[in-house]
């Protein structure tokens, strides 16, 4: 290992270890507004620098959250530039990942049909690196507006093609899927492109991340679009241990029961009756958060550190959107609380 591969692994777990502890979690979910969020965040955790001079007292949630999504892409980039080897491929998937969670924002936004602009949350620090033109899609109303706002950038052929007549809905799951695949396919390339020791302890924590994904879009598609065969095999992502044989018998099934049975039977799919939750994303991101600590605390890949870091930052953020809206709608913190992942 090279003292540069050290240094990332040094940086990463020094960084994982200023994380939000329980402690931080229960004084959150106590406060009583936004503003009280954010000022104990301030004084009392590793976001002290997130907010630069802007004012607690009346902060709006979107703005909130777009200088805590600021915040953490930066501590990633800065990640990045210590390891040479992978960390100008993993700023890309960090950006493009951006890119994808605002078009699936957006994309959910109008098939809900409510009457309200979109605001884009991506830090300023993407919005310089994106190909999106997002000042056209914050003026976004329709879907056909919407495809001609992205029609330059590399998504824009692959979304193009929703653009008929016989959705009556536009097919978020279908699409996300779809951009995922083009997302795994660059950082797949990466990998293989870095060591080999490197590559065999990454790809395992990717695979794990992509068959847990295949597995949770099997049992929506089949649960809330009562789909065929065919269809729901178009929403795999091609990567992955899970063998086709393994995938084909999932997408045959005829329960979601049959699914979970299936999937228990894999090496991956044994956390599935060791993890307790109460809805699929909770599963998938529960299954993310238990193997990237796990790497944190046992990899000696950088990369593989790198890339689970940047997971963990990811769940921290979600468990602080959580807290942020309930602060917002005032919403009683027994039922905030066990949307937390820590």
């Amino acid at each position: 290992m090279t003292d540069t591969s050290y240094a990332v692994l040094a940086r990463a777990k020094a960084k994982y270890g200023k994380r939000l502890k329980e402690n931080d979690y229960k004084a959150l979910l106590n406060c009583e507004s936004v503003s009280d969020v954010m000022s104990y965040l301030k004084s009392n955790t590793h976001y002290i620098n997130a907010f630069g001079e802007a004012n607690e007292r009346g902060m709006r949630r979107g703005l909130f959250e777009s200088l805590l999504r600021q915040y953490q892409i930066n501590e990633f980039d800065i990640l990045c530039q210590y390891e040479l080897s992978v960390g100008e491929d993993v700023s890309k998937y960090v950006a493009h990942k951006t890119e994808i969670n605002e078009i699936i924002r957006i994309l959910t936004m109008l098939n809900s049909k409510e009457k309200r602009q979109y605001n884009f949350t991506v830090p300023r620090h993407i919005a310089k690196k994106t190909s999106i033109n997002l000042n056209a899609l914050a003026k976004v109303e329709t879907f056909e507006q919407f495809l001609e706002a992205v029609k330059k950038t590399p998504y824009g052929k692959l979304l193009a093609k929703y653009n008929s007549a016989e959705y009556k809905q536009i097919p978020i799951t279908e699409i996300e899927s779809e951009l995922y695949t083009m997302l795994y396919i660059e950082l797949y390339k990466a990998i293989d492109n870095s060591g080999e020791a490197e590559s065999k302890d990454l790809k395992a924590f990717l695979d794990s991340i992509v068959d847990y994904r295949n597995f949770l879009n099997i049992i929506r598609i089949k649960k809330y679009y009562d789909a065929d065969n065919q269809v729901v095999k178009s929403h795999i992502i091609p990567f992955g241990s899970l063998k086709p044989s393994v995938i084909d018998r999932m997408c045959n099934a005829e329960t979601s029961q049959q699914v979970y049975d299936i999937m228990a039977e894999t090496r991956t799919g044994k956390l599935v009756d060791k993890i307790e939750y109460d809805n699929l994303d909770e599963l998938e991101i529960k299954v993310k958060y238990k193997k990237a600590r796990h790497n944190m605390y046992y990899s000696d890949s950088s990369s593989t550190v790198m890339i689970s870091y940047i997971v963990l930052c990811e769940i921290e953020l979600h468990n602080l959107v959580c807290i942020i809206e309930g602060a917002r709608y005032n919403v009683d913190k027994s039922i905030i609380e066990p949307l937390l992942v820590y």
